[in-house]
């Protein structure tokens, strides 16, 4: 069969798939850009038509820079945190260690919890007054290290503690699958070979599974600009500016807080950065992580 003949066999495959794309990304997107172009409350058709006016309030908004520079701190300080954990859980727990099983499981626990709830529990944990972690501090004679954890300055950080604490145990089991693949044969012979851990790391696993590390580093900067329900329970009630990061700022300003705001016209148009952003965020990474693929 030629070139061509195949095209038109796999044509009808990607179809639908296609036009599912088209109706709930494609389409979607667009509208948002056209809705980001106007002054609406979300409600009614009113909608006044300001052109780029909402891109331009933005430039001077610094609730805005402010959340833009929390939400890629999560990403990078997070991503850094999360994937090196990830990776020696993942590499400790190939060796036949008593109880590994288990510990797998409890750190792939927070996935199962939802993210409210997982927000509730670090709400408690940074509680000054009845939490473990300074409780935990005055006991060890260590009080003079304990903080305002959730006060406006050390909170970002104790966000993404929260944050790699919740997401490592997901990742974990995604570089561990990809582990598993590796023949066990390359580790014999590297062993009889005399290669230290360190060096049947860098030279065999690494390598081996840096295609699944490359999907999995994209998965999470998709996901960790996108993170909400975790930092909203984390600063329950209602959480300060200080705390916002781009999802947070695009929920308040569309519907508010303790009161309606309702200003969905500019709330949309930094979910159009917030995609864009996405799709630099991936590209970037897809790119640096591009090398020839190992077959085995």
């Amino acid at each position: 069969m030629g070139r061509r003949g195949r095209q038109r066999l796999v044509g009808p495959f990607i179809l639908p798939a296609l036009i599912l794309y088209t109706l709930f990304f494609v389409y979607p997107a667009l509208e948002a850009f056209r809705v980001s172009l106007h002054d609406w409350t979300g409600f009614g058709g009113n909608m006044v038509y300001i052109g780029l006016g909402n891109y331009k309030e933005m430039l001077k908004d610094n609730i805005f820079w402010g959340s833009l520079w929390r939400t890629l701190f999560i990403s990078l300080a997070g991503g850094i945190g999360i994937f090196a954990l990830a990776m020696f859980f993942a590499a400790i727990f190939q060796r036949n260690l008593r109880g590994r099983k288990f510990f797998r499981a409890l750190i792939f626990f927070p996935n199962v919890v939802p993210g409210f709830g997982l927000g509730l529990i670090w709400q408690f944990i940074y509680n000054n007054n009845w939490g473990p972690l300074s409780g935990l501090l005055q006991l060890v004679g260590l009080g003079a290290l304990d903080r305002v954890w959730l006060g406006p300055e050390h909170i970002i950080q104790s966000l993404t503690v929260a944050v790699i604490w919740t997401y490592v145990g997901y990742y974990m089991v995604i570089l561990t699958a990809g582990i598993d693949k590796i023949p066990p044969s390359y580790y014999e012979a590297a062993i009889l070979d005399g290669a230290s851990e360190w060096k049947m790391f860098f030279t065999i696993t690494l390598p081996m599974i840096w295609d699944v590390l490359a999907v999995a580093l994209a998965l999470w900067m998709v996901g960790s600009l996108k993170i909400f329900d975790l930092i909203i329970a984390t600063t329950f009630p209602a959480p300060p500016t200080s705390t916002y990061t781009l999802t947070i700022y695009i929920w308040a300003t569309a519907v508010g807080t303790y009161t309606p705001v309702f200003r969905l016209g500019y709330a949309t148009a930094m979910g159009v950065v917030l995609l864009i952003l996405v799709v630099v965020a991936v590209g970037i990474t897809r790119f640096l992580m591009r090398r020839e693929a190992i077959e085995y």
